[in-house]
C-alpha cells in the first residue's frame, strides 16, 4: 500500500495554507482548507493476544480558535493597535518587499500582538492557562520555518513601542533571551541590533530609519545554566551570605539589563523549560539518568523565570520550539502539548508550503542489482 504523493508541495509559503493532504484509510487525499492544529497520541489498546498501537488525533482547540480570531482581526485591518505596531505590520506585509516573510512567521507575531493589543471584546471567552501563575505563550514552529526571525519581529515590536511610550506596561525595552546551550547562544547574536548581519536589517524586520532607535533597548542573551542558585553556606569565606536572595539572583542574572523591570523574556527551545509534576518515590526510582537530568534542567530554568517575575516583573514570556510537548519522565502524559501553545505551524505544514526539505525514508535494497533503489 503506497502512501506516496507526486507533489507534496501544494501551498505558497507566503500565504495562509489553502489545501492540505489528509490520510483516509491509509491513503493521502487532497482536501481544501487549512489543516486543523493538533497532535497525535499513541493509544495502546490490548486485544486477546497482542497490543496494538493506534494513533489518535487530538485537536489544539485554543490554537484553532485563535487562528479564526486573528484572521478576522487581520482582515479588518488590525483595529486597536498602536501607531508603531501598525507601521511594523504594514512593513512586514508590504507586497514589494525584497525578502518576503513567510505566512507562518507573520501569523505567529500577529497572534502575540493580538493577545496584548486587541480589545477586551475581541478576547471575550478566551482562556489561556497560566504556568503556575507565570503567563507564557508558546509558538510552535517547525525546524526550518524561521522562528529566530519571529523572535526578532517580537523584540522589535516590544522595544520600539516601549521607547515610543515608556508608560505603556504592555511593552518592554529590556529583553532577556534564554537558551539551552552555547551553540544556540552564539546563533542568537543575530538578534542584537548593533551586530553586523543582524536579522533586523538582513530580513528587513524594521524600517531602516528605526534601526538606531531599536539599538536603544537593553538586550541580554544567556544560557539557562546561569539560573543555577548560588549558596555559599559551605564556603570557607569569612563572610557567608547563605542562599542567594531573589533580589541578588536578579542582580547577578540580569547584569546586562541593569535595574530594568517589566522584562520581555524569549525562551528559545522553550520545551526545555517546564514545571515537572511531582512524582511518587516508586515512579522517580524508575527514571533513567537522562530523564532525571531533563527534570533538573527544566526546574532550574522555570524557577529562574519565577524569581525574575517576582522581583523585576515579566510583561511577556514567549516560548519558541518545534516540539513544545512534555517528555517522558516529566510526570505528565508523554507527548502532551504545553497548554499555553497559541500558534502552530508543524513540519507537515512546512513541507506542504515548500519551506523545508522533504524527509527521506531509507529502504534496504538487498536485491543485488547493480544500481540500488
Amino acid at each position: 500500500m503506497s502512501l506516496l504523493v507526486d507533489n507534496p508541495i501544494i501551498n505558497s509559503p507566503f500565504e495562509e495554507p489553502a489545501r492540505h493532504w489528509a490520510y483516509e484509510d491509509g491513503q493521502p487525499v487532497l482536501k481544501a482548507g487549512r489543516r486543523p492544529a493538533g497532535y497525535y497520541l499513541k493509544a495502546r489498546t490490548r486485544g486477546t493476544q497482542t497490543a496494538i498501537l493506534e494513533e489518535q488525533f487530538v485537536p489544539l482547540d485554543l490554537v484553532n480558535e485563535l487562528r479564526e480570531r486573528v484572521r478576522g482581526w487581520r482582515e479588518r485591518g488590525y483595529p486597536g493597535v498602536t501607531p508603531i505596531t501598525r507601521q511594523l505590520l504594514n512593513h512586514w506585509n508590504r507586497p514589494d518587499r525584497e525578502r518576503k516573510l513567510y505566512f507562518c512567521q507573520r501569523e505567529a507575531a500577529e497572534t502575540l500582538i493580538w493577545l496584548l493589543e486587541a480589545s477586551p471584546a475581541e478576547k471575550q471567552g478566551l482562556a489561556i492557562p497560566k504556568d503556575n501563575g507565570l503567563r507564557r505563550y508558546a509558538c510552535k514552529m517547525a525546524t526550518g520555518s524561521g522562528k529566530t526571525v519571529v523572535m526578532g519581529m517580537v523584540i522589535a515590536w516590544q522595544v520600539l513601542n516601549k521607547l515610543a511610550n515608556s508608560q505603556d506596561r504592555r511593552f518592554s525595552d529590556a529583553v532577556l533571551m534564554v537558551c539551552p546551550n552555547v551553540t544556540i547562544r552564539e546563533r542568537l547574536q543575530v538578534l542584537l541590533p548593533w551586530k553586523p548581519g543582524n536579522y533586523y536589517e538582513k530580513f528587513e524586520l524594521v524600517p531602516r530609519a528605526m534601526i538606531e532607535r531599536l539599538q536603544q533597548g537593553r538586550f541580554q542573551i544567556t544560557n539557562w545554566h546561569l539560573f543555577q542558585p548560588k549558596d555559599d553556606s559551605r564556603s570557607r569565606s569569612v563572610v557567608q551570605r547563605g542562599p542567594e536572595s531573589d533580589a541578588a539572583f536578579c542582580r547577578r542574572v540580569l547584569r546586562d539589563l541593569g535595574s530594568k523591570q517589566n522584562i520581555l523574556v524569549i525562551n528559545d527551545e522553550g520545551h526545555h523549560a517546564y514545571r515537572p509534576a511531582p512524582l511518587a518515590p516508586e515512579v522517580k526510582g524508575r527514571l533513567s539518568p537522562e530523564e532525571i537530568a531533563e527534570r533538573e534542567e527544566a526546574t532550574i530554568w522555570v524557577s529562574g523565570l519565577d524569581r525574575i517575575a517576582a522581583v523585576r516583573g515579566i510583561n511577556l514570556c514567549a516560548d519558541f520550539s518545534a516540539t513544545p510537548f512534555y517528555i517522558k519522565g516529566s510526570g505528565y502524559e508523554e507527548g502532551a502539548p504545553f497548554p499555553w501553545i497559541i500558534s502552530d505551524f508543524g513540519l507537515v505544514d512546512a513541507i506542504e508550503c515548500g519551506m523545508v526539505k522533504i524527509p527521506r525514508v531509507p529502504v534496504d535494497d538487498n536485491t543485488g542489482a547493480l544500481i540500488p533503489k
